[in-house]
């Protein structure tokens, strides 16, 4: 077997062992042809879907089995073929690394930039990856959540405004039942409206926020209801209610068996 094939069929290998303990309706599939919104068809090295609480997610893997670092013009043409195909989360493994400016080009499209070392972590990696799939805009409707989001020119990038304990370095992310309450923790926060944004986050998004909160607790992090009574003065101060993984997905996501 060629040395490429050999480096496609490990990644391959790392995807289907994923796909053995994660969610349903799972495939993966080596040198897959994937038609794009143009009518052409995108070859793809390793193509990873599966179901995750009532959501669909598509995973295109470009394998580089190359001694020279991965160059921005691969990269480019990566994101093209993402594009046309749509609704699809990118990822490059590289054994010879990246030349300077891949990753910043890579991070304007939500490219993950992988080694071979890295592999063992996809799960992490790959729920950080999730949770662009469904990234709510300004349109959005919390469900029953809002909160505060980074923005780059004007749109939802994933990362969620979190707030560090009194006493502390742990830090947890809010999550209110009203979009004027969430306005004002941008207001109390002085936060920078070019930079961040007040957001609902409706079932889909609210589904990959659980995917994001259970690696922020991985890390010491997690997530607080910030509540004020209907009859509270404006100026109140907010009942913090911890909430973790777990309760968040039992109490408040709504998957399609549950329907």
């Amino acid at each position: 077997m060629e040395d490429w094939r050999q480096f496609e069929e490990e990644v391959r290998h790392v995807y289907q062992a994923l796909a053995s303990q994660k969610g349903e309706g799972m495939l993966v599939a080596q040198n897959a042809r994937i038609k794009g919104h143009s009518g052409t068809f995108h070859q793809v090295d390793v193509y990873y879907e599966f179901d995750r609480d009532g959501v669909r997610y598509r995973v295109a893997i470009e394998c580089a089995d190359t001694k020279l670092p991965v160059d921005k013009g691969r990269i480019g043409d990566f994101a093209f073929r993402l594009n046309d195909i749509g609704n699809i989360l990118g990822v490059v493994v590289s054994r010879g690394g990246y030349q300077l400016g891949a990753d910043t080009l890579a991070g304007q499209y939500g490219i993950e930039l992988l080694q071979p070392q890295d592999l063992p972590l996809m799960g992490t990696l790959l729920a950080k990856q999730m949770s662009i799939v469904s990234l709510p805009d300004e349109t959005s409707l919390g469900q029953p959540f809002w909160t505060v989001m980074a923005l780059h020119d004007g749109k939802t990038t994933g990362g969620y405004y979190a707030t560090e304990q009194p006493g502390t370095t742990r830090r947890h992310i809010p999550l209110l039942y009203s979009k004027s309450h969430a306005e004002r923790i941008m207001r109390e926060g002085r936060l920078d409206p070019h930079q961040w944004g007040v957001r609902g986050l409706p079932g889909s998004a609210l589904r990959a926020f659980v995917q994001t909160l259970d690696v922020l607790e991985k890390q010491g992090g997690g997530a607080v209801i910030l509540f004020l009574p209907p009859a509270a003065r404006g100026d109140a101060d907010f009942i913090a209610i911890p909430i973790t993984t777990e309760q968040l997905a039992d109490q408040y996501v709504v998957t399609t068996s549950s329907r």
